[in-house]
């Protein structure tokens, strides 16, 4: 059965909604000299959304995740806008590359080229972001660049990646083979 465009929608907007809750209930320290940067796994429902309802989805789903993020108050507008573009510069490559290239050797290829381009997007960003948020100097912000920054991105990347193999890839397998079936009236 083929999905409506509508249907695809309200799925982007609710996995979105999922992506938020998780980020608000889950958030673990992964670099010891940087416990203030923290990994959430919103990451990889977000990175499911675009596997399974195409790149559009994906889309959707981020902005919704950074749309309820906002609107709860739980972050400022520069905390929102960097997880934003830090999604969307993961999500997009990858799943781009992931429709293109089948197979293991496609998701590999999608989720390399995603964290590589995530953790390079966040570079500009978080030099611009940093400086209005917290008044940090560029010197102070290239200082954190390497042994924090460009490392938590990195390695972010790679868990949104892990935890879409383990979870969203058997997840998507169950929904694929069981369609929702919608009873005529």
């Amino acid at each position: 059965m083929n999905k409506s465009p509508l249907q695809k929608r309200l799925e982007a907007v609710f996995l979105g909604a999922i992506a938020f809750v998780i980020m608000l209930l889950i958030g673990l320290p992964i670099l010891p000299s940087a416990s203030f940067l923290k990994y959430e796994p919103s990451g990889a429902i977000l990175l499911f959304s675009g596997i399974f309802l195409g790149a559009a989805g994906g889309v959707i789903s981020c902005v919704i995740k950074a749309f309820l993020f906002f609107i709860v108050g739980a972050g400022n507008i520069f905390g929102v806008v960097s997880d934003l573009l830090a999604n969307l510069a993961f999500i997009l490559p990858a799943c781009l590359v992931i429709q293109k290239v089948s197979g293991m050797r496609g998701r590999l290829i999608g989720y390399i080229v995603g964290t590589i381009i995530g953790a390079l997007v966040m570079i500009p960003v978080n030099l611009v972001i940093l400086q209005l948020e917290f008044g940090m100097d560029v010197p102070t912000i290239l200082g954190m660049m390497l042994p924090a920054i460009l490392p938590f991105n990195l390695l972010k990347g790679v868990c949104n990646s892990v935890v879409y193999e383990l979870l969203g890839r058997p997840l998507s397998r169950v929904l694929q083979k069981h369609p929702q079936q919608v009873p005529e009236s």
